[in-house]
């Protein structure tokens, strides 16, 4: 089993909504959710949590690839790797993942 977690400050995630770094589903979400920065905050963090679970490092343009989807009761879920757990939480400052690969 392996163990990533990350925080992130939500303030410094205002200008990172872009294609370079969420997936199509995930900017839908981000949109849905009216731009929240907790909510991009957590992605983002549950992206780089899973680049240290796996030991890859984080590469900016796998990040896409990376696809943070939400079952029916919200909760969040890799979408392209069942193999995995996620959790994310936030205050309005900050956000943090936690990613367990088994």
């Amino acid at each position: 089993m392996n163990i990533g977690i990350d925080i992130v400050d939500c303030e410094r995630c205002g200008g990172i909504v872009s294609n370079k770094i969420f997936a199509p589903s995930e900017l839908a979400y981000i949109n849905q959710k009216n731009n929240a920065l907790t909510t991009i905050a957590g992605l983002y963090a549950a992206k780089e949590a899973y680049c240290k679970a796996k030991g890859t490092g984080i590469v900016k343009s796998q990040l896409p690839q990376i696809v943070i989807a939400h079952d029916a009761l919200g909760k969040p879920y890799y979408a392209n790797d069942p193999q995995s757990t996620l959790s994310i939480s936030h205050t309005a400052l900050s956000a943090v993942a936690v990613c367990l690969i088994f």
